[in-house]
């Protein structure tokens, strides 16, 4: 495997993984609040949503990363 797409694929895995951490235990303690019920659904909220941000995340980041390059006047692939 290339050593850029190595990157890339791990870069998906450990964002959207950290993304689905904070998101999900947020919106799951406004819905609950902290409790029993509120671990529960995090962890079900955590093993929902990381997957489909790992799909988003790798489906949408070269595009994205080049919109960034180009909006901060980098040309190239950095």
């Amino acid at each position: 495997m290339a050593p850029q797409i190595k990157v890339a694929l791990l870069t998906s895995l450990m964002m959207s993984f950290a993304m689905s951490l904070f998101f999900s235990g947020f919106f799951t303690y406004l819905a609950f609040g902290f409790g029993a019920d509120w671990l529960w659904a995090w962890g079900r909220g955590i093993a929902i949503g990381w997957p489909i941000g790992f799909l988003i995340a790798t489906a949408i980041g070269g595009p994205v990363r080049m919109i960034a390059l180009r909006l901060a006047g980098v040309s190239g692939r950095v």
